[in-house]
C-alpha cells in the first residue's frame, strides 16, 4: 500500500506544474497595446491549458480511487496535499483558457508578425543641426582673446603679472587649433594708452576693457588667500554680449603651486568653451 501511495504522489505531483500560470503571458488591452510598436507577445496555443486539464482529470480519477481504498490519517494527509495540487492544475487550466482566448483576439486585431503603425503626425520644423567642429573653428578663426592682469590683495605685482603670463600661455595652447589670436600685454597697454583708458579686471569693467582694445574674448583672474591656501578664480567672457563662457578655480598651498597648475587650467578652460579644435591632438598632462 505504501509503494502504491508513493507512486501515486509522484505521478500526481509531476503533472501539477501549473503550465498555464508559467507560460501563458497576459495580453495587453487594446488601449495599452497601441502604445507599443509591437503588441505584447503572448501564446495563442491551447496545449498548456489542455495539459492542465489532463492533470486535473488524472487527479479526479486517482484521488477517487485511492480514497476509496485507504482511509488512514497518514494516507489522508497525502491525499489532501495532492488534492491541493490538483486544484492548482484546475485553476491554471481556467487561467490558460481565458488568456489564450484573449491572445487570439489580440493576434487578430494587432498581428504580431506586422509592426503596428502609429498614426502619422503632421511634420514639424526640422530640428536644428549643430555646426560641425570645423565650421565652428572657422567662425572664431582670427578673433582675439585678451588676458587681463590678475587682481589680488597684498600680493606683489610681479607675481600677479607672472600669473597672467602663465594663463596666456595655457590659453594659447587651447586656442591654437582654432586660430584665435592671444593678445600680448604690450599690445594691450599700447591700445589702452592710445585711447586714454586704464585696465581693470573685475565686474563689468573687465568686459568693457576688452571691448576697448578690440578683443572678442577676455580671461580675468582674481587671487585670494584663505587661511593657508591660495585660490585663483578664472573667468572667460565673450565681449559682444558679455556672456560668461566658463569659469574655473585653482587651489594651491603656495604661489609656486598655483604657477604649476594655472597653465593647464587655462588650457582646459578654453577647450571646455571652444572645443579641442578640428583634427587636434590634445597634449597630455
Amino acid at each position: 500500500m505504501g509503494v502504491r501511495l508513493l507512486a501515486f504522489a509522484l505521478v500526481a505531483g509531476s503533472t501539477t506544474t501549473g503550465c498555464s500560470f508559467i507560460w501563458v503571458t497576459r495580453p495587453a488591452p487594446k488601449e495599452e497595446a497601441r502604445e507599443y510598436t509591437f503588441p505584447v507577445r503572448c501564446t495563442d496555443s491551447y496545449w498548456m491549458p489542455v495539459l492542465d486539464t489532463a492533470a486535473t482529470a488524472l487527479f479526479v480519477t486517482a484521488v477517487t480511487s485511492v480514497s476509496l481504498q485507504y482511509t488512514s490519517k497518514s494516507d489522508a494527509a497525502v491525499l489532501a496535499v495532492d488534492s491541493v495540487l490538483g486544484l492548482t492544475a484546475l485553476a491554471s487550466a481556467i487561467y490558460g483558457y481565458h488568456y489564450v482566448g484573449k491572445c487570439k483576439q489580440q493576434a487578430s486585431t494587432f498581428p504580431v508578425d506586422e509592426p503596428y503603425s502609429a498614426p502619422q503626425m503632421a511634420p514639424g520644423p526640422p530640428a536644428p543641426v549643430p555646426p560641425s567642429p570645423a565650421f565652428a573653428a572657422v567662425q572664431i578663426r582670427g578673433k582675439r582673446l585678451a588676458v587681463l592682469e590678475f587682481q589680488g590683495k597684498d600680493l606683489d605685482q610681479d607675481i600677479l603679472m607672472t600669473f597672467s603670463d602663465t594663463v596666456r600661455g595655457g590659453a594659447l595652447q587651447g586656442l591654437r587649433p582654432h586660430g584665435v589670436v592671444v593678445m600680448t600685454r604690450e599690445n594691450m597697454l599700447v591700445l589702452l594708452r592710445e585711447m586714454g583708458k586704464k585696465e581693470c579686471g573685475e565686474g563689468e569693467c573687465e568686459v568693457e576693457t576688452a571691448r576697448n582694445i578690440g578683443a572678442d574674448y577676455v580671461i580675468s583672474g582674481k587671487v585670494v588667500r584663505v587661511e593657508h591656501s591660495y585660490f585663483v578664480t578664472l573667468k572667460l567672457h565673450e565681449t559682444q554680449g558679455g556672456s560668461l563662457l566658463g569659469t574655473d578655480t585653482v587651489e594651491g598651498a603656495s604661489q609656486v603651486d598655483l604657477l604649476r597648475s594655472l597653465r593647464e587650467h587655462a588650457r582646459q578652460l578654453t577647450i571646455a568653451a571652444f572645443g579641442p579644435g578640428p583634427d587636434s591632438v590634445l597634449p597630455t598632462r
